[in-house]
């Protein structure tokens, strides 16, 4: 069949047809084409809402992380405090000082000052320390109730005290005290390894 032949109104017939032919083609093939469309929809929104969540989850992670990170600092420096009261090695050369210093000031001769060995326990170990002083009732006190307000933990045990043969050097001493004074030492994880 040759188009050229063709009168004028069947080329138009032909044309309607085929325009016809495709409009019948496009309006059955939309609801396919747009059902595809809606599910491809459908499938971005819930990505979008798994994302969404994930995005949620993740802020709520963060918030955690930095009020763990909150609470880390703070128990690193509640850490060094009780570091302070608690540490983590004997210190005995400061102590000595500290001790030396502390009858000094109340008065009294430090005799002993006899580290003994040390005593381990569950979380932590003791140390002894053997230590006699001269001196008299009152400084003996103060030298106590200084003792108590050290900062770190010293617990005296095993108090004697009996009359001092004479006083020596600056002293003017009527009795003489033997004690242990203990001081106590974290185990730590680390330093036991």
């Amino acid at each position: 069949m040759d188009l050229k032949n063709l009168p004028w109104w069947g080329k138009v017939a032909i044309a309607v047809v085929v325009c016809g032919v495709l409009a019948f083609t496009q309006y059955r093939m939309a609801p396919l084409d747009l059902t595809r469309k809606a599910e491809r929809i459908e499938e971005l929104e819930s990505k979008i809402e798994k994302n969404r969540a994930e995005i949620r989850r993740g802020r709520q992670a963060q918030a955690q992380i930095e009020e763990l990170q909150r609470d880390i600092a703070s128990l690193e420096r509640k850490l060094v405090d009780l570091r302070q009261i608690l540490p983590t090695g004997p210190e005995l050369g400061d102590l000595l000082k500290w001790i030396k210093a502390l009858a000094d000031q109340t008065n009294l001769e430090l005799q002993v000052f006899n580290p003994q060995s040390l005593a381990e326990r569950e979380f932590l170990r003791e140390q002894p320390i053997q230590m006699e002083v001269l001196g008299n009732y009152h400084q003996l006190g103060m030298f106590f109730d200084r003792i108590s307000k050290y900062q770190r933990i010293i617990n005296v045990e095993n108090v004697t005290i009996g009359p001092a043969n004479k006083g020596r050097g600056k002293v003017r001493a009527t009795i003489k005290a033997n004690f242990v004074a203990k001081t106590f030492i974290y185990r730590d994880e680390a330093s036991d390894s």
